[in-house]
């Protein structure tokens, strides 16, 4: 597959300057090369489970080099599972979609909303909110998938994710529980977020006047037609078919 191939897809200045609709595209080419396969193999159980297996491997080796789609796809196969074959580890699926997500996907945050959305309200009922999504031209569009990558590039270090290492690791009890998974979570990401908000802060023009009109970060979020907005709208998009 030449997805495989394309540098772009290993950059992230690059690849966060595609449009949502194309990343979605990008995961779901992999998502549907995975269980194609010859009638000789599918119907021979033993042969189909290897099958699969050495393709998902080869998608993590992909991911552990930096192409930042097959990390889309480690996070979406670990969270799902694959029948019988591949088993659901709910830290792994998690520690990828962050890592995506710190790469520049836009699909990840998206995953990720029941453990984003608590992060991005925590940054929007800060002091200098306001000032926050003016300075970065934040609006509906695209302030959720930018502050949540914000949050995730913190995270990343914080969680000090190695995909290397990570592919190394056996599956644990813990790592099949949802509950322990975002009980643990849950620590890193509030503490992610109190040094995100510090680091928004910090990029504020000295001269913006802390008080300025309180109500304008808010009109920003109300209106889609902001200037700078981005072509697309992923904030309220249902993407059921890649969660």
């Amino acid at each position: 597959m030449n997805l495989f191939e394309n540098q772009k897809y290993y950059n992230r200045n690059d690849f966060d300057k595609i449009s949502y609709e194309d990343q979605k595209e990008l995961f779901l080419r992999i998502r549907a090369w995975v269980p194609t396969a010859t009638n000789e193999i599918r119907y021979n159980k033993d042969k189909y489970k290897k099958y699969i297996i050495k393709k998902i491997e080869q998608i993590c080796a992909y991911a552990c080099s930096g192409h930042i789609p097959s990390q889309d796809y480690m996070g979406y196969i670990y969270k799902r599972g694959f029948a019988e074959i591949f088993p659901i580890n709910y830290k792994r699926a998690l520690e990828w979609n962050i890592i995506a997500a710190a790469n520049g996907s836009k699909l990840a945050p998206q995953k990720m909303k029941t453990f984003m959305n608590p992060a991005v309200d925590m940054i929007l009922m800060s002091p200098r909110w306001g000032q926050i999504i003016k300075f970065n031209d934040l609006n509906l569009k695209n302030y959720f998938w930018f502050l949540s990558q914000y949050i995730c590039e913190i995270l990343y270090k914080e969680l000090n994710l190695d995909p290397v290492e990570m592919s190394k690791k056996d599956l644990i009890e813990e790592d099949i529980n949802e509950n322990r998974t975002r009980i643990f979570f849950d620590r890193f990401r509030n503490r992610s977020v109190e040094k995100a908000i510090t680091a928004l802060v910090d990029q504020l023009p000295e001269d913006m006047p802390e008080n300025e009109d309180e109500g304008f970060g808010e009109d920003l979020l109300k209106n889609p037609d902001a200037d700078n907005e981005p072509e697309d709208d992923i904030a309220n998009l249902n993407i059921e078919d890649i969660d």
